[in-house]
């Protein structure tokens, strides 16, 4: 009887470890969240982000290499010719935005999950000045262990490519929006 009980826990605590891990390695991941703009008395919008696959540390390091060897041209070929999942703006004017970079990160309470491209608006029917080099759009969600949270997408922000494949968040030159309500879509 003893052994059934202590069993339970131990099978317990191995597919919630099981679970986070297995994020990274599903095929499709799905979320659905409510932006909200900066905009005042702008409407919040419903968003759903796939993630079609990760990001492996080997693709951020060439993009690394590119980037560090101030080779611009070659790193935008590279960075655009990934295809990582995309975020889509449901109902409205709707919008569908490729995603070329998809990472996760653990945290103490569960896991971030850092999405990159190219810089633009997200904002439907904003004007954008032509895109300025190394400028992304990053968007940020963090999840706890159930992969509820929230986030935030930053429209125009530099990142800093760190050794091992890290991506990091460096300067933002706009206000982000606020991402809330985010949840897996099961």
């Amino acid at each position: 009887m003893k052994k059934r009980t202590i069993q339970r826990p131990i099978v317990a605590v191995c597919m919630v470890a099981g679970i986070l891990v297995g994020l990274s390695l599903w095929a499709k991941v799905s979320f659905r969240a409510r932006m909200y703009s900066s905009i005042a008395g702008a409407p919040p919008a419903n968003i759903k982000i796939d993630i079609e696959e990760y990001s492996p540390s080997d693709e951020i390091q060439k993009l690394s290499d590119a980037l560090n060897k101030g080779d611009e041209s070659g790193f935008y070929r590279i960075l655009r010719g990934m295809n990582k999942g995309s975020i889509q703006f449901i109902g409205g004017l709707g919008m569908n935005i490729k995603l070329n970079i998809a990472q996760e990160q653990s945290t103490d309470k569960g896991i971030k999950i850092i999405l990159l491209t190219e810089s633009r608006s997200v904002e439907p029917g904003s004007t954008r000045m032509k895109n300025i080099p190394w400028r992304f759009l990053v968007v940020i969600l963090d999840l706890d262990k159930n992969f509820n949270g929230e986030g935030l997408i930053y429209e125009d922000s530099s990142v800093d490519f760190l050794q091992q494949g890290i991506i990091d968040l460096g300067t933002s030159f706009s206000a982000p929006k606020t991402l809330v309500n985010v949840r897996l879509v099961k």
